[in-house]
């Protein structure tokens, strides 16, 4: 096993000392769980002189509501997710996404920030999030800015934050009555897997007419991906187990898995299996939608 190389480690306690160090340090890197960032250091694949830890800047630690949206603080670990009442009553999908990440240690130190940062093609947490509309709020010296979700993945293990910033909140609303969601992920095993495919939906429906349809896909594509042209088969549309067979069936033409050798698994059997866990996805999401007419 590599050893990893040498840093020297800094532990700011606001967020304007996380990005003043950030700023003035060389080679410096933000470090909230370390779950990838360690790994990668250690096989190579990044190199810093300096790590900014995270961890005591309380002020991004936090699950609340505010103005009709859910917002979550960029260091909330996995764990906190899953013991949050405000996520079990309000996105259990995301709950559910939390759940599947790894080990228990891995949920203690792992972070959401962290892990859509990271910006692996099959983060777990990033298709729940996508058919949510998450937004995020990227902080620096110099202010803030909103982008959507979508807008962090610049290519796979590349974000699009500039240098100095850091992320520090996501953001969605809350989803109304008559709407559903729900995630799948298929891996080698049943538990601490890395992902094959991933898949989430949401559905919003009135008299089984589809009002409103979002499907994301993961580990299929450079970057996790909402797929537009399904939600277009579906929206607008009155819903029924063979729309859903057909508009799930369309992932298989749509997706671009990796062609790498080391591929987990082969691009043949990444689409094929797109197909079955958006089709369980959106079964499971119609089901929640009409469970949560009120």
């Amino acid at each position: 096993m590599r050893l990893l190389p040498s840093f020297s480690l800094h532990r700011p306690r606001t967020l304007r000392e996380a990005l003043e160090l950030l700023r003035d340090l060389d080679e410096a890197k933000p470090f909230a769980g370390g779950t990838d960032l360690l790994l990668d250091l250690r096989e190579g694949v990044c190199q810093a002189k300096h790590l900014v830890d995270l961890g005591r800047v309380e002020e991004l630690r936090y699950i609340r509501e505010a103005d009709g949206k859910i917002r979550i603080g960029a260091i909330t670990t996995y764990t906190q997710l899953l013991r949050s009442e405000l996520i079990a009553a309000n996105v259990p999908v995301l709950r559910e996404a939390a759940a599947c990440v790894g080990s228990v240690q891995t949920r203690n130190m792992g972070t959401i920030g962290g892990n859509l940062c990271n910006a692996s093609p099959g983060a777990d947490t990033a298709p729940p999030l996508l058919i949510l509309d998450a937004e995020l709020t990227i902080a620096s010296l110099e202010g803030s800015r909103s982008i959507p979700l979508s807008g962090l993945f610049a290519g796979p293990k590349m974000n699009s934050l500039r240098p100095g910033e850091l992320l520090t909140e996501i953001r969605f609303p809350i989803p109304p009555a008559g709407s559903g969601a729900s995630f799948h992920k298929l891996g080698r095993r049943r538990g601490y897997t890395l992902s094959l495919i991933n898949a989430a939906a949401f559905l919003e429906v009135g008299s089984d007419v589809c009002r409103e349809a979002r499907v994301a896909i993961g580990a299929c594509a450079p970057t996790p991906i909402r797929m537009s042209t399904l939600e277009g088969m579906l929206r607008g549309k009155r819903l029924c187990r063979r729309l859903i067979e057909e508009a799930a069936s369309a992932c298989h033409g749509l997706v671009k898995p990796s062609t790498r050798a080391h591929a987990r698994a082969s691009v043949d059997y990444r689409r094929a299996m797109s197909s079955v866990l958006t089709r369980r996805a959106l079964m499971d999401a119609w089901e929640r939608a009409r469970g949560n007419l009120r």
